[in-house]
């Protein structure tokens, strides 16, 4: 994907993207379970549309990979802590005798005797199935598919119909209808093989296994996207932009390229180029006005990308506008600050697990594109401090020696910082060994601080003195304890928070996992610390204002305040109605139609605060 789709989930979309990184790190320990009962058609629902691979690649990586491997072979880098072999899904026969209907079982309810979690408590019915169905691409391919579909069109078409609903002009009797998801999802390959020759023998009796198999991959596709099947339809959208150049900005000597990426639950779906106008302006049309899509426009002027707002076409409001401005770039950092800073401590027996979340601003009018640092080959940005002994350091969005150096305690990220609020964020998740019951935090602060709040675990033995805080009490979140602690107007300079009463570890006691674990330090993250992050990436520690959603339009807020508050509780808000949704306290239906409604509230927040950014320029 180029820059612009990595900015674009860099500014906008970073809380969904931070929820898979500490998802993939929490496995729900096999003893927790209940044992899996059998197959039971009756727990499987099927979804309203056809699942789509493409949409549950994110989920498949995240939460599978680890185990079944990014390519489901079965060779993740925690398959060989398995009791036995996990599943490979690149295999044929993994597959083939099984229905769709069975691995979503097993991925909803789990199994006890593999270590696999329930994610049903992780991840919807319909995530579920985009995931199973990327899970089932991967013993298939795009060319195996398109052998498959002319095959069928020249042997089966004509009775079972070009779009497998059975209905071809020399049908005979009811054939099944492909489409059906009732249908298809309890029917394995296996099974559609077998009436094949039952019902046919005739047909394809000269073929070669590869080309049989090669059709009924082809007819398992009326009821499954494919990963590389395009998710995009074109429609009646049109959005139109200027380019605006402030002060300082490069004029190019050529005109400008013009793009426009679509995307569909965060992954790109269709992407589109045309030139700028003389006069600065450029038209996108033809546009799929999918509710649901998400566009950015971009440019690249002497290599940095600038973006529009994130925009949604939909039938009613088929167009919308794409102002981006290009700003002049500077090596001066004197107008960088921190937003906000969330520290999650998660306290552990014999170690400490950090989840830090720092929000940059660019007060400039200038893009701070980095400066030289010794030990750096190239011009670096932001930087954060991690503690000296920190272990198994993870980055959401890249990596050291990629996009983010370290030079002593210091890392430093290497995307420039465009003007405007929330420019930039990092995220980073480390685990530090404890030898004992006490710990001295200790990190420094690099950047003026707005605001920095900091959770952790709390326990009847743990104390926590941090001077340079203020307690502001313990909450309970999800059935867990924690203490909260907050600092507004600080900096640059160090916070030193010291933790006593810390919880030694016991390899006597220690479940297996755990002591196996003890060779990587860190244990998995609890799974509410996930949804702490979340809550603290999209509404702030304490609570957020409620008016807006009340009066349910996007109108009244007129101030940036009164927009990031807007922003804020939207996101609380939805994260809300899923937890609601989670514990079966509203319905599918109900759930997804508030759902789209806060969403579309949230994407046209999102674009109002990205136009005060612009205008700032």
């Amino acid at each position: 994907m180029r820059q612009s789709g990595q900015r674009f989930v860099l500014l906008g979309l970073s809380i969904v993207f931070l929820i898979c990184l500490l998802g993939s790190l929490y496995t729900e320990p096999a003893w927790a379970q209940e044992e899996l009962p059998p197959f039971d058609a009756a727990q499987v629902t099927a979804s309203d549309a056809p699942p789509k691979a493409l949409l549950g690649r994110s989920s498949y990586l995240n939460h599978c990979a680890p185990c079944h491997g990014e390519l489901g072979r079965g060779d993740g880098p925690t398959a060989a802590s398995l009791p036995g072999p996990a599943t490979a899904f690149a295999e044929r026969s993994t597959v083939w005798e099984r229905s769709p209907a069975m691995l979503f079982y097993t991925t909803k309810f789990g199994r006890l005797e593999k270590l696999m979690p329930p994610w049903s408590n992780r991840l919807t019915d319909d995530e579920i199935w985009n995931t199973v169905a990327y899970a089932w691409s991967l013993h298939t391919s795009e060319s195996e598919i398109t052998t498959g579909a002319a095959l069928y069109a020249a042997n089966c078409a004509s009775c079972h119909g070009e779009s497998g609903a059975g209905d071809g002009p020399n049908v005979e009797g009811s054939p099944p209808d492909f489409t059906d998801l009732s249908y298809t999802i309890f029917v394995s390959q296996a099974d559609w093989e077998e009436g094949w020759r039952r019902a046919h023998p005739d047909i394809g009796a000269d073929w070669t296994q590869a080309q049989r198999e090669a059709t009924l991959e082809f007819i398992r596709t009326f009821s499954y996207a494919p990963p590389w099947a395009s998710l995009y339809q074109a429609g009646e959208g049109v959005i139109t932009g200027s380019v605006r150049f402030a002060e300082g900005a490069p004029q190019p000597e050529e005109a400008l390229q013009v793009s426009l990426d679509a995307y569909l639950n965060f992954e790109q779906v269709a992407s589109f180029t045309t030139t700028l106008g003389i006069d600065n302006t450029f038209v996108f049309d033809g546009l799929d006005v999918n509710p649901e899509l998400v566009y950015l426009a971009t440019v690249v002027v002497d290599g940095l990308t600038y973006s529009s707002p994130l925009m949604t076409l939909t039938p009613e409001q088929p167009q919308a506008e794409a102002p981006i401005t290009v700003y002049g770039v500077t090596d001066d950092p004197s107008g960088i600050r921190l937003s906000r800073v969330h520290w999650i401590v998660d306290v552990r027996p014999g170690a400490l697990l950090l989840a830090q979340i720092y929000l940059f601003r660019n007060e400039g009018e200038r893009a701070f594109v980095g400066r030289a640092v010794e030990g750096v080959e190239t011009p670096v940005t932001v930087g954060i401090d991690v503690p000296p002994d920190a272990q198994e350091i993870t980055l959401q969005g890249g990596v050291l020696d990629g996009r983010f150096r370290r030079v002593g305690n210091i890392i430093y990220d290497t995307l420039p910082v465009i003007p405007g609020e929330s420019a930039q964020q990092i995220i980073v998740q480390y685990a530090i060994p404890v030898g004992g019951d006490v710990y001295t935090l200790a990190q420094e602060l690099l950047y003026p601080v707005d605001s920095l709040s900091m959770l952790a675990t709390n326990s009847p033995e743990l104390r926590i003195d941090a001077p340079a805080m203020r307690f502001e009490g313990v909450q309970t979140f999800e059935g867990v304890e924690y203490q909260l602690w907050r600092l507004n107007d600080f900096g640059p300079g160090q916070i030193e928070v010291l933790f006593r009463g810390l919880p030694r570890f016991d390899s006597a006691s220690a479940g297996p996992m755990e002591t196996a674990s003890r060779s990587t330090i860190s244990p998995p993250m609890e799974p509410w610390v996930s949804w702490v992050m979340m809550a603290l990436v999209a509404a702030g520690v304490l609570g957020v204002m409620g008016f807006a959603i009340q009066r349910g339009a996007l109108a009244t807020p007129t101030t940036q305040e009164e927009l990031q508050s807007l922003r804020n509780t939207l996101l609380d808000e939805i994260a809300r109605l899923d937890d609601l949704h989670a514990l079966g306290q509203i319905d599918d239906k109900e759930w997804l139609r508030r759902r789209s409604y806060l969403k579309a509230q949230l994407m046209e927040a999102v674009r109002h605060l990205d136009g005060y950014a612009a205008r700032r320029g």
